[in-house]
C-alpha cells in the first residue's frame, strides 16, 4: 500500500483491508467532508486497517491537526492506543521518540522537540496529543463528559474507534469541527472522518449503518464496509474461529464473528427499554465487592439462568447474567449454575448472597437430587447448598407468587420509564449483562399484554440466551425489590405481596 507523500508503506493485508484503504485513496474525491466506516468483530483486522490509515494520513497531511474521538482519554490510552502502537512497531518499525537517543518517530502526551514541524494550528495543550516530525498531530478528544467543549475546534481529520459507543448527538458536534485549513491540502485524507467499530448491539451505534445507505447515493463521499473474522482468517490461528464458537454465547458469535445484525421486535413487552440509556454506566462505581449481591433465578430443563443485582439506593444494578445449557458431570442444572455463579463472583469480598426468583424453584422435580438425609431437594435448595458448602452466608427469599404477566408488564414499564414515585431505576452492565438486554429487547407482547414465551419452546432454533428466560429473571428481581425485598433482608417486614 502506497501513499502519495513521504515513504512507501508496505504491509501484507487481507482483501477487505486492501479494498477499504484503496477506496479511501481513490474513490473518496468529493469536495468537503468525507466519511468512511469499517465495522467488524473479533479478529476481523479492523485495528490493523485503522493503524495503517493513520500512517497514510500522516504522510498525506504534513502539518495537519485532527482528533481521535472517543468516550474518555483513559479509554484511548489504556484500551485503544496499545493496539495501534503495536501495529506501528511490528509492521513499520515506527516507535515512540526517545529524547535521550533522539531515536523514534512520534511523541506522546507532551510537546514535541523544537526542531519538529508544528501543525498549522497548534493545540493549546499537548497533554493528549500524538505528534510526528512532519507536524501531523492527532489530539485525543473525550466526548462522554465534555462533548460540548469540542464545539470550538477546527480539525483537518478525525478518527474514531468503537463507534458503537458514540452517540448520534456527539457525531453532530464532531462533524462540524472538520473544517480547518481550506486550500492547504490536495488529498482525499483532508477532511476525512474515519470510523472503526465492533458491531453494535443497541441503538447508539446504529448511525454507522446510515453511512452504508449514504454510500449508495454519494459513493464519492461515503464508504462503508462490514468485515468478519472469516475475512481475516489467513492471518489468524487455524482453530481461532472454532475456539471462539466454543467460548462465546450464540448471540456474541453471530454478531462478533459472523457479522449478523440483531433484528428488532416491533411490539415489545418492554416498551420503555432503551438499550443505550439503561446500559449507560460508570464502570468505576457500578460493582461494589463489599455490597450484597442478589441472584434472581429461573430454572428450566434446557436453560437455567440468573441475573445478579446490587442495590445502590435508587439505582438497581444488574452486574451480570449467568446461564448454563447443560449440566456439569454428576450435577443438576441448578447445581451447575450455582457453581458457575460462584466462579463469576470470585472478586466478591462480602461472602453473602440473597437468592430469589421463580416460585417454581421451590417445587420438587425429577431433575433434582437427594440431600444427606435422603430427602429430595428443590432447585433453590440445591443452589443454597452449593454456596453454603463454599462458606457463603445465604439468604433464601424466593417469590411465593408469580404475578400475572400483564401486571408485570405495567410494573416494568413504570420502572424502565423511570417514573416511579420512589425513583427506582435499572442499569445493566453492557457486556456482562448483554444477554439479558438482548432477551428483553426481543421479548414480544401478546394481545392481552402478556409476554410471548414461544421463543422458549424446545423446537425453536433460536438460542435460548436470546429467548425470554433472562428477561424473566429481571422481572422477578423487580417484583421482589419493589415489594420490600431488601427490607426483609435487613430484618424488616416480610413481603406480603409475594
Amino acid at each position: 500500500m502506497k501513499s502519495s507523500n513521504e515513504t512507501e508503506l508496505e504491509i501484507e493485508i487481507n482483501d477487505k483491508q486492501a479494498d477499504f484503504l484503496e477506496a479511501v485513496m481513490y474513490d473518496l474525491d468529493a469536495e468537503g467532508t468525507k466519511t468512511t466506516a469499517m465495522v467488524g468483530g473479533i479478529g476481523s483486522g479492523k485495528s490493523v486497517a485503522m493503524s495503517l490509515l493513520m500512517l497514510m494520513s500522516k504522510n498525506e497531511l504534513p502539518r495537519a491537526k485532527g482528533q481521535f474521538a472517543c468516550m474518555t482519554v483513559t479509554q484511548f490510552q489504556r484500551s485503544i492506543f496499545p493496539g495501534i502502537k503495536s501495529v506501528w512497531a511490528e509492521h513499520f518499525d515506527v516507535r515512540e521518540y526517545n529524547p535521550k537517543t533522539g531515536q523514534g518517530e512520534y511523541v506522546l502526551w507532551k510537546k514535541p522537540p523544537e526542531d519538529w514541524d508544528k501543525p498549522w494550528q497548534e493545540p493549546e495543550n499537548w497533554d493528549n496529543c500524538v505528534s510526528f516530525p512532519n507536524g501531523w498531530v492527532m489530539e485525543v478528544c473525550a466526548y462522554k463528559m465534555t462533548a460540548d467543549l469540542h464545539r470550538g475546534r477546527n480539525d483537518d481529520f478525525a478518527f474514531m474507534d468503537e463507534g458503537l459507543l458514540f452517540k448520534r448527538d456527539w457525531l453532530k458536534i464532531l462533524e462540524g469541527r472538520i473544517r480547518a485549513n481550506v486550500g492547504k491540502f490536495d488529498s482525499p485524507f483532508h477532511w476525512l472522518i474515519s470510523v472503526f467499530s465492533s458491531p453494535p448491539y443497541g441503538s447508539t451505534g446504529e448511525w454507522m449503518f446510515d453511512i452504508e445507505e449514504l454510500m449508495k447515493e454519494e459513493p464519492d463521499r461515503y464508504f462503508f464496509m462490514q468485515v468478519t473474522t472469516k475475512d481475516n482468517a489467513a492471518f489468524l490461528p487455524a482453530n481461532y474461529i472454532d475456539n471462539l464458537e466454543k467460548k462465546l454465547s450464540k448471540i456474541e458469535f453471530d454478531v462478533e464473528v459472523l457479522g449478523k445484525r440483531l433484528s428488532k421486535i416491533p411490539k415489545s413487552f418492554y416498551t420503555a427499554l432503551d438499550w443505550d440509556h439503561h446500559s449507560d454506566i460508570d464502570e468505576r462505581t457500578f460493582y461494589d465487592p463489599h455490597k450484597v449481591p442478589v441472584g434472581s433465578f429461573d430454572f428450566n430443563a434446557h436453560f437455567t439462568s440468573c441475573t445478579v443485582w446490587q442495590d445502590h439506593g435508587k439505582g438497581q444494578h444488574c452486574i451480570m447474567n449467568v446461564f448454563v445449557k447443560e449440566p456439569r458431570v454428576e450435577m443438576t442444572m441448578a447445581q451447575s449454575l450455582a457453581h458457575e455463579l460462584l466462579e463469576q463472583l470470585d472478586q466478591q469480598a462480602l461472602r453473602k448472597i440473597v437468592i430469589t426468583g421463580d416460585r417454581n424453584g421451590n417445587n420438587l422435580s425429577a431433575g433434582t437430587k437427594k440431600n444427606a438425609m435422603g430427602t429430595m431437594m428443590t432447585n433453590f435448595q440445591e443452589v443454597v447448598k452449593v454456596f453454603e458448602d463454599a462458606q457463603w452466608e445465604v439468604i433464601l427469599n424466593p417469590l411465593t407468587y408469580n404475578p400475572p404477566k400483564d401486571e408485570i408488564q405495567k410494573l416494568m414499564h413504570k420502572v424502565l420509564s423511570e417514573t416511579q414515585e420512589d425513583g427506582l431505576y435499572l442499569r445493566f452492565h453492557p457486556v456482562l449483562a448483554k444477554s439479558t438486554l438482548v432477551s428483553m429487547s426481543r421479548a414480544p407482547i401478546t394481545a392481552g399484554y402478556g409476554k410471548d414465551k414461544s421463543s422458549e419452546t424446545k423446537d425453536k432454533q433460536e438460542d435460548q440466551e436470546r429467548a425470554t428466560h433472562l428477561s424473566d429473571t429481571a422481572d422477578y428481581y423487580v417484583v421482589w425489590r419493589t415489594n420490600g425485598g431488601f427490607n426483609w433482608v435487613d430484618g424488616g417486614f416480610e413481603i406480603d405481596f409475594l
